[in-house]
């Protein structure tokens, strides 16, 4: 049986990218654009080091450290977004339970 931390984790890191994504939506100079579509990458990257985890070894990342903060951001993200929408009020990790899950991966 596969430990649901794993799954959390990767649903976790899936907000996170597409948080940024949706932050790239916007975006009109073209440097930040790079810099905003190199955020989503590494984003990405992080969220296939979880979906390898979740399907095969032990990670270590925010959601697994802080599984029921990450449910509760899971929660406040999918409540804010509605498909490639954007969001419709803040930000899905904010409410100060901790720094984005990007950097603790």
């Amino acid at each position: 049986m596969t430990d649901d931390r794993y799954r959390i984790a990767m649903a976790h890191q899936a907000c996170e990218v597409a948080d940024l994504a949706g932050q790239a939506v916007s975006v009109t100079d073209p440097d930040r654009a790079l810099a905003q579509a190199l955020e989503v990458v590494k984003a990405a990257h992080t969220l296939l080091d979880a979906a390898l985890a979740y399907s095969r070894h032990p990670h270590r990342s925010f959601a697994l450290d802080h599984p029921a903060e990450a449910a509760e951001d899971i929660a406040d993200w999918l409540a804010t977004w509605s498909g490639c929408r954007g969001p419709s009020t803040g930000h899905a990790h904010g409410g100060g339970r901790g720094p984005s899950p990007s950097t603790h991966s």
